[in-house]
């Protein structure tokens, strides 16, 4: 199911006059960002799974560790609703490694599996709790064509939205504490989701076609059990170090042992950082040198009501044939953003503003990090904005002169 952006817009005004405080997405009409890590494979359907009895199963178990020195990701600073949020800085989520390299919240699938047991009851009734300004659980995984709980323990708003790929899934207003949404999930993959209030709150639900997954714990260990004998294929991803594959081979009553190390994608990742600073520096340096391209920065700003999102410069004076770059530069715990003039997408806090015959435009989902451009070809005034935060004042202006 897709929300239109003015749906969701509407939801969330009236969730400021109760409480005082994005939508449908299409391929993106820019260049798109580099990937992120990929999903486990989707399946169309779960009816093509049969449950069947498995009286000689075997399973899988093993560790999936990050060898060798790992450096913890920055703390994630709390910027808003210190009354129920607090204010002190907050480990980050997305690397849990213990003293050994075993890694937390990977989640191991086994691909292609068409029969065997029934899927776990908590994989059908999943929950995401918002609760002390955290989701819980930070990962998890629930059965496709179910549908997942979502929760707001907080006496604040909250804004939960899902993501799967570039694509905005949801947008749901929950500004009542206490309050229940429910949303079925209809395609295998792997969500990311994310308050739009309060942008340290991100999490991951893996969606899965068959019941044959595991997360692992706090030691990076798993077992995956009655499965029928056979050879597969199993995916190991994590939301901050990526995705591997594996073929293992199960024979009936016996456990095959999968170890994996995920240090080679982490040493990947970790160069990704040097690489975005690097790259917005050479795109500093080409605006000194030339008015051909102009980089905005999407980024957080303090505020007397606490942490806002900003673009930056938010006023622009450019000339016909500039191109502007927008980058995500909110650091690695921070929020999604966008840039649109698309009118499908306004609200009557965010129009779309455009002279006329100019061209409309929309970014994906720019990651930290990521970025894309527009260039301007009509004089003009116009008011662009975040699908996700334009209605918490992530605006930006531009006028393009001839």
């Amino acid at each position: 199911m897709k929300i239109r952006s003015r749906e969701c817009a509407t939801g969330i005004l009236v969730a400021m006059l109760i409480s005082c405080s994005g939508g449908k997405s299409e391929q993106p009409t820019t260049a798109l960002p580099p990937a992120s890590p990929a999903a486990p494979a989707a399946a169309t359907s779960a009816d093509a799974y049969d449950v069947t009895s498995v009286a000689d199963g075997g399973s899988i178990a093993g560790t999936v560790t990050v060898s060798g020195s790992v450096q913890k990701l920055p703390p994630r600073k709390i910027g808003k609703d210190p009354q129920v949020c607090g204010t002190a800085e907050r480990e980050s989520q997305k690397l849990l490694v213990n003293k050994t390299g075993g890694l937390r919240n990977a989640v191991v699938v086994v691909e292609g599996v068409k029969r065997g047991k029934a899927m776990p009851a908590a994989a059908q009734n999943a929950q995401i709790d918002q609760n002390k300004c955290e989701y819980t659980p930070h990962v998890q995984v629930m059965a496709v064509n179910s549908e997942i709980t979502l929760k707001n323990s907080d006496p604040i708003l909250h804004n939960i939205q899902f993501f799967q790929g570039d694509n905005s899934l949801f947008n749901i207003a929950q500004p009542v504490q206490g309050q229940v949404n429910k949303h079925k999930l209809e395609r295998a993959g792997t969500i990311y989701v994310e308050c739009a209030v309060h942008g340290w709150m991100q999490g991951n639900v893996v969606v899965v076609d068959n019941p044959y997954y595991a997360v692992t714990d706090e030691n990076g260990k798993f077992s995956i059990t009655d499965l029928p004998a056979g050879k597969y294929r199993v995916r190991i991803w994590h939301e901050y170090v990526g995705e591997t594959t594996s073929d293992v081979t199960v024979n009936a009553k016996t456990e095959s042992a999968l170890n994996v190390d995920l240090k080679d994608l982490l040493a990947k990742k970790t160069s990704a950082p040097a690489a975005t600073a690097s790259a917005a520096t050479a795109a500093g340096d080409a605006n000194a040198k030339s008015s051909n391209e102009v980089l905005v920065q999407m980024l957080e700003v303090p505020g007397t009501a606490g942490a806002m999102f900003r673009y930056s410069p938010e006023n622009l004076t450019i000339k016909v044939g500039t191109t502007v770059k927008w980058m995500n530069v909110s650091g690695e715990d921070g929020p999604r953003h966008t840039s649109t003039d698309d009118p499908e997408w306004e609200s009557p806090q965010t129009p779309a503003i455009m002279p006329g015959g100019a061209q409309k435009w929309r970014t994906p989902f720019l990651r930290n990090g990521e970025s894309a451009t527009h260039t301007f070809t009509v004089p003009g005034k116009y008011q662009y904005f975040c699908e996700t935060h334009g209605m918490y004042g992530m605006l930006g202006y531009i006028t393009v002169t001839p």
